[in-house]
């Protein structure tokens, strides 16, 4: 049996070895006990409307961050965030991360550190809504968003 034959095979058979893909699980502890979910359960329970554009699901904060779970069905509008870094999970679809001057293809797995002070906006350029695991640091209550007109959207 040649390699494309071995190879083949032992796909067919990894689900039947117990070997699946990773979930995607969000875990985190509190008061209130362990959470955990994936983030296809949060989406699910907390869908994007037909007219929503942005749908933003906060998952669990402290002092020092916030964690969200951020749907894009178009694109965000050019802004800023003066006291905030952030951090991009990209965990469905696709897109183009407008990051100061450069655009930047992004993609499922994809991860972008977007630090305080820089203009960036993100445009879906999937069918569907693309989906992200957003964390703010430090804790982040929505208002520090500062709208930058950069020209160069449409």
């Amino acid at each position: 049996m040649n390699f494309a034959k071995h190879l083949c095979l032992f796909l067919l058979l990894l689900p039947l070895l117990g070997c699946t893909y990773p979930k995607g699980k969000i875990y985190s502890y509190n008061d209130a006990g362990l959470f955990s979910k994936t983030w296809r359960e949060i989406v699910r329970g907390n869908p994007i409307s037909k007219d929503e554009n942005i749908k933003v699901t906060p998952i669990f904060n402290n002092q020092d961050s916030s964690h969200f779970i951020i749907q894009i069905r178009d694109r965000e509008k050019p802004h800023i965030h003066e006291t905030h870094d952030l951090t991009v999970i990209v965990k469905k679809g696709k897109g183009v991360l407008h990051l100061g001057k450069d655009e930047l293809p992004m993609r499922r797995g994809d991860i972008a550190f977007i630090p305080r002070g820089i203009l960036h906006y993100f445009v879906n350029t999937d069918s569907e809504p693309s989906v992200a695991y957003v964390i703010f640091t430090p804790f982040y209550d929505g208002r520090d968003m500062k709208p930058v007109d950069d020209g160069a959207t449409n």
